[in-house]
């Protein structure tokens, strides 16, 4: 028997008990007591159980509800039963509708992210340069005490050199005379862009570095990013007798860090030498080449990080 045939034997069999005598009669004002359209919909929204519940059960609910003055005639209960029975099919529907609606939404959400994990990554190597504060200071030594009053220019980052997995081109961002706020600008697009970035020792230096120089700048960025970090590669799943970059480049053959001296910081950031930001550059850029090529060696050894989906 379908659903419309019960409901409607369960209004005849309701006129039946009426007769009868086994239903009571309701005392009511006919015109507050009268059940509508409008408030079957609310006491079904109101208590969604009911919506799947037999139409005499909605009704008693109702009824019970009501000031007890007038009896009902049998046409009265009738079409009331009638009223509760259509009311109850078009939100039963909608129930239907919003559920296959959810689930063709997760359907599709489902697909999204299994399109995504089959897509090439987007693998973005990263390495900055920043430089030291200058501060005031009395007398040098060992064995200082100098606390944040002590800061007359506050460090910033230098350089941020960068290469997408599959290109050759290394590109490179600069400050302008000390100010790092377009190349942290442009950079956090850049990151953002990535499906997983690699750095050495990037979860503990070079993230935590931008972090604060977008927080120091208002430059909004990603709070999550898929890291990659060389150094937890090496530390976790390795015995090298060191997990600095420039041993492990050289441990696998494939070349070493350029040599450089803290002279050239000194002439970056005091004298604004431009052949020493262009030194610099090299050696930053040197370096993200040299820790893609570390990455695929140990990744080779290494179980694969698992990949956090970014809507």
């Amino acid at each position: 028997m379908s659903q419309k045939d019960k409901s409607t034997c369960e209004v005849y069999n309701c006129l039946i008990l009426r007769r009868v005598g086994i239903l009571p009669f309701f005392f009511i004002n006919k015109n507050q007591g009268m059940i509508t359209r409008s408030k079957v919909k609310d006491f079904l929204l109101s208590k969604k159980g009911y919506i799947k519940k037999s139409p005499l059960k909605v009704a008693q609910a109702l009824w019970k509800s009501q000031p007890k003055y007038v009896s009902k005639t049998h046409d009265e209960i009738a079409k009331e039963l009638k009223i509760i029975i259509e009311v109850q099919s078009t939100l039963r529907a909608a129930g239907n509708y919003i559920a296959s609606k959810k689930e063709q939404d997760l359907l599709d959400i489902y697909n999204e992210i299994e399109k995504e994990k089959e897509r090439p990554k987007k693998r973005l190597f990263f390495d900055i340069e920043v430089s030291p504060n200058i501060v005031l200071s009395w007398r040098i030594g060992n064995n200082l005490n100098l606390d944040h009053n002590s800061i007359i220019q506050e460090r910033a980052i230098i350089c941020i050199c960068y290469k997408w997995e599959g290109e050759s081109k290394v590109s490179s961002l600069q400050w302008n005379n000390g100010d790092d706020t377009d190349l942290v600008g442009k950079f956090t697009k850049i990151i953002d862009s990535a499906d997983e970035v690699i750095a050495q020792n990037g979860d503990s230096f070079d993230i935590k570095w931008l972090r604060t120089r977008c927080i120091y700048h208002g430059i909004p960025m990603s709070p999550k990013l898929n890291s990659i970090d060389t150094l937890k590669m090496a530390r976790n799943n390795f015995k090298f007798n060191s997990n600095k970059l420039d041993y492990m480049g050289k441990f696998f053959g494939l070349g070493s860090k350029m040599k450089t001296d803290f002279g050239l910081w000194k002439d970056i950031l005091l004298k604004n030498d431009k052949k020493a930001m262009s030194t610099m550059i090299d050696y930053c850029k040197q370096d993200v080449i040299l820790l893609e090529e570390v990455y695929k060696q140990l990744q080779q050894f290494t179980p694969v990080k698992k990949f956090k989906y970014k809507p």
